[in-house]
């Protein structure tokens, strides 16, 4: 019996066409919301990510010590970007932008032989580089091609 009522059930369902408008009743205030969270978002051209903590440096002669450090990752790593920080009272050296934990791991093990102090850190990072590659679209073949008939 019960079998036969969820056939029946079914058979409803799939018979009866619902065809319902939803209008949405809101306060003006939630759209201006919205709107700010759209603007900061297009202002603000940070991710969360990992990055590589390399080195901290603090007290005289750190600031030159943080540049050098980064131009030796820059000379060591092209391919991945380097950058200073200045957190009172210390210069951060970090690199890379990585989006997911297993990506920046598997540079960390590169970079970890080299510089011993290197740690994996939760950063906000600036958007991945798109390779020119990337942005080329596929061509496709379609079967139904007259072309090929001919």
């Amino acid at each position: 019996m019960k079998k036969i009522l969820l056939l029946l059930s079914i058979f409803f369902i799939g018979v009866c066409k619902v065809d319902a408008q939803i209008e949405v009743i809101a306060d003006g205030r939630l759209q201006t919301i919205i709107e700010q969270h759209i603007t900061y978002n297009e202002i603000a051209r940070t991710v969360p990510g990992y990055r590589i903590r390399v080195g901290v440096f603090t007290g005289a002669g750190s600031k030159q010590k943080a540049f050098d450090l980064r131009d030796e990752l820059i000379s060591n790593f092209p391919n991945v970007r380097s950058y200073v920080f200045f957190d009172e009272p210390n210069f951060t050296v970090k690199c890379g932008d990585y989006l997911t934990k297993l990506d920046a791991f598997s540079f960390f093990n590169k970079i970890k032989g080299a510089y011993s102090s290197a740690t994996l850190i939760r950063d906000y990072i600036n958007f991945p580089v798109i390779s020119n590659d990337d942005l080329v679209l596929p061509e496709y073949y379609e079967e139904g091609d007259d072309s090929e008939t001919e």
